[in-house]
């Protein structure tokens, strides 16, 4: 990678996990909660050879909607995975997924109505929704209202509406970029789509009109935030740092002699490790249309869901109510590295009002659980977890 290209990237990494340092849950601390050895935890293990053990029999209301969010490469299957224990291993709550979408993205990733500038998000208190890459460009007000306000049907009469927990799962762009080369590098690829991406097209195509990625994004991430304390001392990308993004995939797809006629994925295939990562990382970054752009909707989302929550905050309106609109910013990075750690700050954010009716234990066991599943996936054939090969950023 040229060093001007790794000087963006780094500055987008280092900005992104500044942005995902500040975004502490308030009912969390800095420190990991800490878990009894596995060797102590057999007899718990064995009793979990599936997620659904029961150790009360009280089925109690869950009185806020859940919404897990990830993007290309920052856990797809660990979005299924959180899900899916939420639903399964603690019957005892009354927070289930969704009846009709399940595990799926109710709304078209990458999409947004034009009039709206944001993924339209109807959610429900004590239901689990799952989306992958939502389009956030609208104002911390309008986000704010899809996200609290917005409800599908009537909810039960007898359980509270409390609001929004966001779990919002994202990734260092440095680690995000290495991991989607080398995930779209294998042969025969695991997704169709990079046979047919243009990865250097800047224009967002949606209902039949054309406007430019850049348009969406770089409002949050080019200027100083002030207003709603987002703490961003730099911009995250320039326009001028996108334009040269853009250039440089330019110079790389179509322009050598063998691969004039080669598709996207062709390019991955026989450029050279340094070149193949700088094209796959601009797709990651400017290409907002299809499956591109990730990187960047990933920050952009993160400053939208720090403004919403920090206008909820100072809104007497939504005190009155009642509501609250809790984010909870997790790195697929340490998840990788604590499986298990890191469940159980998931689950005591997600339990925060559940003190005395889950046990401490039950928790305990599930995130080992957790923990070894995540293993075996590792060392087993999962599409979605890739070894990446840390030299080529020295290339």
């Amino acid at each position: 990678m040229n060093s001007a290209w790794k000087a963006v990237l780094v500055v987008v990494s280092l900005s992104v996990v500044h942005l995902m340092s500040s975004l502490v849950p308030p009912n969390s601390s800095e420190d990991a909660p800490s878990l009894p050895s596995p060797s102590l935890m057999n007899g718990r293990l064995s009793l979990l050879t599936q997620f659904n053990i029961s150790t009360d029999a009280t089925l109690h209301p869950y009185e806020m909607s859940v919404l897990i969010i990830s993007y290309h490469k920052t856990g797809h299957d660990l979005q299924v995975d959180l899900a899916n224990i939420l639903n399964e291993a603690f019957p005892s709550t009354a927070l289930r997924l969704t009846d009709q979408w399940g595990l799926k993205s109710r709304f078209r990733r990458r999409r947004h109505p034009e009039s709206l500038a944001c993924a339209r998000l109807t959610l429900q208190a004590g239901k689990i929704n799952v989306q992958h890459a939502p389009d956030l460009y609208c104002s911390p007000e309008i986000l704010a209202h899809i996200l609290l306000d917005v409800r599908e049907g009537s909810n039960d009469e007898s359980v509270l509406d409390r609001g929004t927990k966001v779990v919002h799962l994202v990734r260092n762009p440095y680690s995000m970029a290495v991991s989607n080369y080398h995930y779209h590098a294998q042969d025969p690829t695991p997704e169709s789509w990079v046979l047919e991406q243009n990865p250097c097209q800047v224009t967002y195509q949606m209902d039949g009109t054309n406007s430019l990625y850049a348009d969406h994004v770089l409002p949050a991430l080019s200027h100083h935030s002030n207003a709603y304390k987002t703490q961003i001392n730099e911009p995250v990308v320039t326009r001028t740092e996108f334009d040269r993004i853009a250039s440089d995939c330019l110079s790389l797809f179509k322009t050598k002699d063998r691969l004039m006629d080669a598709n996207f994925f062709e390019h991955l295939m026989n450029l050279d490790a340094p070149e193949g990562l700088r094209l796959a990382t601009a797709e990651m970054m400017i290409q907002g249309d299809h499956n591109g752009g990730d990187i960047l909707r990933m920050a952009n989302n993160i400053v939208k869901f720090k403004q919403a929550d920090m206008l909820v905050q100072n809104s007497i309106e939504y005190r009155e109510k009642g509501k609250q609109l809790q984010v909870f910013t997790l790195s697929l990075d340490d998840f990788i590295s604590q499986p298990s750690l890191n469940a159980m700050r998931f689950f005591d954010f997600i339990y925060d009002k559940y003190e005395g009716k889950i046990s401490q234990e039950h928790k305990e066991a599930v995130a080992l659980k957790y923990e070894q599943s995540f293993h075996e996936k590792q060392h087993g054939n999962s599409n979605h977890i890739t070894k990446g090969k840390p030299a080529i950023l020295n290339s």
